[in-house]
């Protein structure tokens, strides 16, 4: 992958008049595009030969619609965000499921802990730290007004299959907002 990246970013600094800051942020956009769609393209392959593509679909496009404007933990290590994201969608999708919600007010209660906790922390990334406070607070209500548009959807379609894993996504969210923001206040504490 870096020699790809590499070639791509030397043939830009070559032809174009790109600053050290903007050759810097198209390696890093490059490399996030290559290992991000390797990493689907791997799920892709796990959920298609257990018959999931559809539920993979869903619990993607529910994550990355409410993570890209509120943040989350993120690992140094792209193995073990290829390890852990496999075993959480692997738990939501299969695992997860089987439990029902809708009879006993669990379903209510994931959605609305799910959504305090968003209003609460997010957004939660080093990069997204830096911005301004008013920035700070647009991605605030992006991802909680995507949150109240899916559990509009979910409280309205609670028998759909699609439901139960678009919940269990939401709540896997808020638990990567609690961790990503405790990594970020431990690690302000530690390098005072």
């Amino acid at each position: 992958m870096d020699f790809i990246v590499n070639k791509i970013v030397d043939k830009a600094e070559e032809n174009y008049d790109f600053s050290r800051f903007e050759l810097a942020k198209l390696k890093y956009m490059l490399e996030v595009i290559i290992l991000n769609t390797g990493e689907f393209i791997l799920f892709l392959g796990v959920f298609a030969y257990l018959g999931k593509v559809a539920e993979l679909f869903v619990a993607t496009g529910v994550l990355l619609s409410v993570r890209t404007f509120a943040g989350g933990f993120h690992f140094v290590k792209f193995r073990y965000c290829v390890i852990v994201s496999l075993a959480a969608l692997w738990l939501v999708i299969m695992v997860l499921p089987v439990i029902d919600l809708t009879n006993n007010g669990l379903l209510e209660v994931l959605l609305v802990i799910s959504l305090l906790i968003n209003i609460a922390l997010a957004p939660v990334s080093k990069r997204k730290s830096g911005q301004t406070p008013k920035v700070r607070y647009i991605f605030k209500g992006i991802s909680t007004a995507i949150m109240l548009a899916i559990s509009y959807f979910i409280l309205n379609y609670q028998d759909s299959p699609f439901a139960s894993i678009a919940v269990w996504i939401l709540f896997f969210q808020s638990v990567q907002l609690i961790i990503g923001k405790g990594m970020i206040t431990n690690e302000k504490a530690y390098s005072k």
